[in-house]
């Protein structure tokens, strides 16, 4: 049993590497050396394991649709009992995975993945959490005629995928002109990507949202997220 527990503590670690590996170069960068380094085991120990590459990077998409799954779970938990409407919910969810991407490396590995590896033929369980559940949302505020018309619900779920990427990109190539809308001396950045998101928000709600409809949440409230180590 001790054998059993140290083994899979090994394996847990070698993850967790590989994760911090892939977030920092990408999958053509990173090699297993370079993981078994960072996680302090030799190579013929990470391919006891993992035996190539491409199963770790799996694994550890794995792990990134786990957390985010629960990340976006969490968020729209929260708003239960509280009479949000989807249009909230999805706010909501947006701002709670900005944080975890800014916190957590495996779901920021996740995504680059992603990117870099995309799957051909993505089964049920190998679907993005968040943009399923960006769709879901998008659908639900359609349903409620929260919408403009002529506004169509697919084309919402694309657009806060883009916003969603580009913030979570900007985060790896941060810049700050000095004409930035969100001046440091505002008082608002000590969590500039989130800031960020709130502004793009406030953008483009008023060419989404109904005139009719009840009017979003300003400032969505700080739902669950969930981090892996």
């Amino acid at each position: 049993m001790a054998i059993q527990q140290r083994a899979e503590r090994t394996r847990q670690e070698i993850l967790s590497s590989a994760a911090r590996v892939f977030d920092r170069m990408g999958y053509e960068r990173a090699s297993l050396a370079r993981i078994a380094g960072e996680a302090r085991v030799t190579t013929g120990a990470l391919v006891f394991h993992f035996a190539t590459k491409s199963d770790l990077a799996t694994a550890v998409r794995g792990r990134a649709r786990a957390v985010t799954r629960i990340t976006v779970e969490s968020a729209c938990l929260s708003m239960e009992g509280v009479g949000g409407t989807a249009i909230d919910k999805l706010m909501i969810t947006t701002h709670a995975l900005i944080r975890l991407f800014e916190t957590d490396h495996v779901a920021r590995a996740g995504e680059r993945l992603a990117r870099e590896l995309p799957s051909t033929d993505p089964g049920p369980g190998q679907e993005c959490p968040w943009r399923r559940e960006v769709g879901r949302l998008a659908r639900y505020a359609a349903a409620e005629k929260a919408l403009r018309p002529g506004v169509d619900a697919t084309v919402v779920a694309a657009l806060i995928g883009y916003v969603i990427t580009g913030v979570e990109l900007e985060m790896r190539h941060p810049s700050t002109p000095a004409d930035a809308p969100w001046p440091a001396e505002s008082g608002a950045l000590h969590d500039p990507a989130e800031e960020r998101l709130r502004r793009i928000w406030e953008l483009i709600l008023p060419g989404l949202v109904h005139p009719a409809a009840p009017a979003p949440s300003k400032e969505p409230s700080k739902g669950s997220s969930a981090t892996a180590s």
